[in-house]
């Protein structure tokens, strides 16, 4: 089967097959452009941001070394009751809230039962308060503290 296609007066034959692959060629150039749109967002930092499971505060240390040099960033360190006595984070259940460290901010995490001690410590290091959390120990009633600091 043939198009005609008159042009300047001319009569020009369009086989069918060059038509086939003019529509083929402009559907792969429109994946690549979505794909290569979704890429440049993730780049640009857009990515959405990721929680961790559950763990035990005397492994989280550990695993947020590992986020930092994967370069993520922790925004947010929830904690919750374990039933372990302690002051620090070692003896509570840790989950983190992270993302892409696109601006490579240099980050810290702590928890402790003074908030305003443990942000004097940090000030002191050239940190500043980014975000925290606290709950209250079901045995004790004390109130731990689980800090994220950002560099200055």
């Amino acid at each position: 089967m043939k198009f005609n296609l008159e042009l300047k007066s001319r009569l020009v034959r369009i086989p069918s097959g060059l038509w086939i692959g003019v529509i083929m060629n402009i559907g792969r150039s429109l994946v690549f452009l979505a794909t290569f749109s979704v890429s440049l967002a993730s780049a640009a930092g857009l990515a959405q941001a990721e929680t961790s499971d559950w763990m035990s505060g005397k492994v989280v240390f550990k695993y947020a070394d590992k986020l930092g040099s994967n370069g993520m960033i922790v925004t947010k360190m929830e904690c919750k009751d374990s039933g372990e006595r302690g002051l620090g984070v070692e003896s509570a259940l840790v989950r983190l809230h992270y993302k892409p460290n696109s601006q490579n901010i240099d980050w810290r995490i702590d928890g402790w039962n003074n908030l305003e001690e443990n942000k004097k410590y940090w000030k002191s290091r050239g940190f500043e308060l980014a975000s925290y959390t606290v709950f209250r120990r079901a045995a004790s009633g004390l109130r731990l503290f689980c800090t994220v600091f950002n560099e200055k």
